[in-house]
């Protein structure tokens, strides 16, 4: 069996199977999470809009900062998802609120929800996901290199 080859698990997965599960991953004015740390929420987060409906190759539109952008990135990585207009599917806002099918649901109830199924990297990439790494190369390169993202 190959090793995956998606975004996803190259960001974050690899480098916690390789041994930096608790080497720092992300640092901003709240502290700082570690791979492992970052893995998790990221995952939480699919999981949860997995659930609520979103699924391989859908749209889905971010107008976040820092620490919630670094997450709902690497969430819709996970997800398989593709960037999308801001009338559809979004996650907007401080404090971050997803939008789907009319209902909003608070970033922290997407993040009770997800910790019930958190979503797993997939094996490899749809065409369109590598959009998110063009969009967001401040937060993709940095892990994909195993650094740390300073905000």
């Amino acid at each position: 069996m190959a090793a995956p080859t998606s975004l996803a698990f190259r960001a974050l997965d690899h480098h916690v199977v390789r041994g930096l599960a608790d080497e720092p991953a992300l640092r901003d004015a709240a502290g700082q999470l570690t791979y492992a740390e970052l893995l998790h929420e990221s995952a939480v987060i699919a999981g949860a809009l997995r659930l609520l409906g979103l699924a391989d190759a859908d749209e889905l539109h971010l107008d976040l900062e820092g620490r919630d952008r670094v997450v709902a990135v690497l969430a819709a990585l996970r997800l398989q998802v593709v960037p999308g207009a801001a009338d559809g599917v979004r996650v907007v806002g401080r404090p971050a609120v997803a939008t789907i099918g009319g209902e909003s649901v608070p970033w922290e109830a997407l993040r009770a929800l997800g910790r019930t199924d958190p979503l797993p990297a997939p094996a490899e990439d749809l065409a369109d996901v590598v959009a998110w790494h063009r969009q967001h190369a401040d937060v993709v390169d940095p892990l994909l290199a195993g650094r740390t993202i300073d905000l």
